[in-house]
């Protein structure tokens, strides 16, 4: 509770930025609300456990900051995280929206961006990259750098969801990519792939895995032990390549 106030203030600061705060308890959703109404939250919380053992941690309240690709970068007490650590993370984000004030020409690309047309904003901005006004040309480079950066942001996930094998999260990236990057060379690409993993029995697979593995999680603490165990080995087997089915194979241990 002590650091909700500065949790509060940093969010002000950077969330347009790209710097998101995103809190975790294990309450329910009743006593989650009315924390968040009493002491003004304006950042997201969401419900889950187990939180220490899975980015590690020796109590609470601790903080964790996770790079693009979802690698904890920072970990402590969220009283130690100050500005000048976040300014330095957030300098080569994406903002979530253009702020500054540039030439007037380039309007439609920055609402087009701040709307999360980024390719439509590629489309307007890419009019005035060669203008002959050093003012435009240099206001136009900043707005493409911008949408550039979002563009590494999004390719960084999605790599990230290619490492670990998860292909049904990376279809759902790259068709999230290919909406907000709808008529550029990027968002066909991503469209194209996304289209490609979705025929593919690996994407198959990892969903069928995912869908057992989500309806034995509820019964796994009501079941015998060797039940169970039994149960997980048999996800962990049939699918053994999928995030599911790596999953079920740690989760088995534990019986």
């Amino acid at each position: 509770m002590q650091g909700v106030p500065h949790l509060i203030e940093l969010n002000n600061k950077f969330r347009e930025r790209g710097f998101e705060i995103v809190a975790v308890s294990d309450e329910d959703a009743g006593t989650i609300e009315k924390f968040v109404k009493n002491k003004g939250i304006n950042y997201g919380i969401i419900k889950a456990s187990n939180v220490l053992k899975t980015y590690g941690g020796t109590g609470y309240p601790s903080a964790w900051v996770l790079d693009v690709e979802g690698k904890v970068i920072w970990k402590g007490h969220p009283a130690g995280l100050t500005d000048a650590m976040v300014e330095d993370w957030v300098k080569d984000l994406a903002p979530v929206k253009i702020t500054k004030e540039v030439h007037k020409v380039l309007k439609n690309a920055v609402e087009a961006y701040n709307k999360g047309e980024f390719g439509k904003a590629e489309s307007e901005v890419d009019k005035y990259l060669s203008s002959d006004d050093p003012v435009v040309k240099t206001d136009a480079e900043f707005v493409d750098g911008v949408i550039e950066k979002r563009r590494a942001v999004g390719e960084a996930k999605a790599a990230k969801a290619r490492d670990l094998g998860d292909l049904p999260k990376l279809a759902k990236l790259l068709e999230a990519e290919a909406k907000a990057f709808d008529g550029s060379e990027h968002g066909k690409k991503c469209a194209e792939e996304a289209k490609s993993i979705k025929a593919s029995k690996e994407f198959k697979d990892c969903v069928k895995a995912q869908s057992e593995l989500d309806k034995l999680k509820p019964k796994i603490n009501d079941m015998k032990a060797e039940k169970a165990k039994k149960a997980l080995e048999k996800i962990a087997r049939d699918f053994p390549n999928t995030p599911a089915g790596k999953e079920a194979a740690e989760l088995a241990k534990d019986f």
